[in-house]
C-alpha cells in the first residue's frame, strides 16, 4: 500500500536523500520524494510499518505532519 507522508522541514534534495536511506534501512521502500512539497511516497505491506518509519524520521531530525 502506497502512502504519502507529510514532511516538516524538508527543504532539499540532500534532506530528500537522507530521510530515503533512514527509511529504507527500516526495510520500507521508499517509492519518491518531493523536498519542494515536503511529501514521501512509500510502499508499505501494513500499516504496522508506520512506527519504524517514523522513528527513523524523527531520529534524522525531521517530522511527520
Amino acid at each position: 500500500m502506497k502512502k504519502t507522508l507529510k514532511i516538516k522541514d524538508m527543504h532539499c534534495s540532500s534532506c530528500e536523500i537522507l530521510l530515503k536511506e533512514a527509511i529504507e534501512e527500516t526495510g520500507t521502500k521508499v517509492v519518491s520524494t518531493n523536498h519542494t512539497k515536503g511529501e514521501i511516497v512509500v510502499d508499505m505491506k501494513d500499516e504496522k510499518e508506520m512506527v519504524p518509519v517514523k522513528k527513523a524520521i524523527e531520529k534524522e531530525g525531521y517530522s511527520v505532519a
